[in-house]
């Protein structure tokens, strides 16, 4: 047969309600008719249980005929699509069974009847990474950020997905590792350039309960062509070629993470992939429930308000040098009379310069009075606050 007929079909099993053998009983019935392809681990939902297989075909046609192999790992031609899904409903006795994402024998059913999937958990692990840009790329809606420093950079798990676009260049690279049931996945995202609106990415995939429908001979063209099959599906391109090269400039390592994506995917493969790429594999075994550490802080967001001030409080751990004297919140009462003191101060000499140099008119009266209404602002608030905790001290 000629490789360039080759192709292959998405088949996705589901069944109501709770179904723990699912993945089992699909691989069987594809086994038993000697398929060539992949099937998945299940995946759970409210009220329905799905596996996916991915099945070689001799061509792309809808009604297209299934490879089969013979003993020997030659390939044959076997049923036509339709005839064989039907025979695989009944003896699944799968509720429904989805073509490439449409159901054989009537309409595709919806959310309403198979209920949401599985909360997905996702990590961000960066050396460069700051809490203050994942909580605000954890966005306005209900979030909980688990953060703590581990020595190779900042990590992040968060309860809901995180826009990790919108994470500062100056913050990357770092890497964003999800998993929803039996499947793992890791982005990474590079520094890229200012001109580029999305930054340049990379991503590893994985299905920890993947298995062979059945293993053909090794070196037989049966093997030859599931091998194909794997490579069509990891979906790796020369543009994916160049964008590794672009984080990997080592040519030992570039060439190890470049036979890694590009061949069957494991937990093992996905730690050493990380590890390549700069970062820390232990990041992948928090993910996978490693107990975390002990200096975890909890962040929840929601909401404007919420968020920003959670933002802030980050902004201020993170604040070094000079810039600390923008957060005098954890300062002695001592220190905050007299910083507060010295900004009051500066503060009355600026608004003089504001008035009287010629070389500062042409700021507009508007943008001075707010600029020293929030420099007096700062004064106030923090003399006040130093004030009041001299005062309990004193008490105490």
């Amino acid at each position: 047969m000629d490789s360039s007929e080759f192709s292959y079909l998405n088949i996705e099993f589901i069944f109501l309600g709770d179904r723990p053998d699912a993945a089992e009983v699909v691989r069987t019935a594809l086994a038993d008719r000697r398929l060539l392809g992949f099937v998945g681990g299940s995946v759970e939902r409210e009220l329905s249980t799905e596996v996916s297989a991915q099945v070689a075909t001799v061509s792309p046609a809808r009604d297209a005929v299934l490879y089969r192999v013979d003993a020997k790992g030659k390939l044959r031609e076997g049923s036509r699509v339709t005839k064989l899904v039907h025979e695989l409903k009944n003896s699944t006795q799968a509720d429904f069974v989805l073509l490439d994402g449409e159901e054989i024998d009537g309409p595709t059913p919806d959310e309403d009847v198979l209920g949401d999937y599985g909360p997905t958990t996702e990590l961000i692990h960066g050396r460069k990474l700051k809490g203050s840009e994942v909580v605000v790329a954890a966005g306005l809606e209900n979030n909980v950020l688990t953060l703590w420093n581990h020595g190779t950079g900042l990590m992040a798990m968060a309860a809901e997905s995180v826009f990790t676009s919108g994470i500062a260049r100056s913050n990357r690279p770092f890497v964003s590792l999800t998993r929803n049931g039996n499947t793992l996945s890791a982005l990474v995202t590079g520094t890229g350039t200012r001109r580029e609106f999305f930054p340049r990415t990379v991503r590893y995939y994985v299905d920890l309960e993947r298995s062979v429908i059945i293993e053909p001979e090794a070196d037989s063209p049966a093997a030859e062509r599931l091998t194909e099959l794997d490579a069509s599906l990891l979906g790796w391109d020369e543009q994916d070629d160049a964008t590794l090269a672009e984080f990997i400039t080592d040519p030992v390592k570039l060439d190890e993470a470049r036979q890694l994506v590009k061949s069957a995917g494991s937990l093992k493969n996905l730690k050493r992939f990380v590890t390549l790429l700069g970062f820390d594999a232990r990041s992948v075994d928090y993910l996978t429930g490693k107990p975390l550490p002990e200096n975890i802080r909890v962040i929840a967001t929601g909401g404007p308000v919420k968020t920003i001030k959670a933002a802030l409080a980050e902004h201020e751990r993170e604040a070094r040098g000079l810039e600390k004297l923008l957060y005098r919140g954890g300062w002695s009462p001592r220190a905050l009379i007299a910083s507060s003191l010295a900004v009051l101060g500066s503060g009355a000499l600026t608004h003089l310069a504001l008035n009287k140099c010629n070389r500062l008119s042409g700021i507009p009266k508007p943008l001075r009075n707010l600029l020293m209404i929030a420099w007096y602002a700062d004064g106030v608030y923090y003399l006040g606050k130093g004030i009041l905790g001299a005062v309990k001290a004193r008490g105490k």
